[in-house]
């Protein structure tokens, strides 16, 4: 399995809307072929974490080229404080319940 973790901070004035496109990007991940997991956090009141799983880097690499993921990364200057945190590994063990 291919995992993300993304840690993003958005500026205090776009947080709502960066929560409300990452919450409508979780709802259409979950009919994307390959996606196992999409699962957004909130840390504060501007930081939010996800952690996604898809069955292996091609179905992740798939994700990222979709227009309403690369539309919103394309505004990252726009609504974040920085770049954003990403991290990519491939799962190891672990269960799900």
């Amino acid at each position: 399995m291919s995992v993300c973790v993304a840690i993003l901070r958005a500026k205090p004035e776009h947080a709502g809307e960066v929560e409300a496109t990452l919450r409508d990007i979780a709802a259409v991940t979950r009919d994307e072929e390959g996606a196992v997991a999409f699962v957004l956090h909130r840390q504060g009141p501007d930081t939010f974490i996800i952690y996604e799983k898809y069955v292996d880097d091609a179905a992740r690499e798939a994700h990222f080229a979709m227009p309403y993921v690369s539309g919103f990364v394309a505004r990252f200057g726009e609504l974040l404080v920085a770049e954003p945190q990403i991290e990519f590994a491939e799962e190891l063990a672990g269960f799900t319940r």
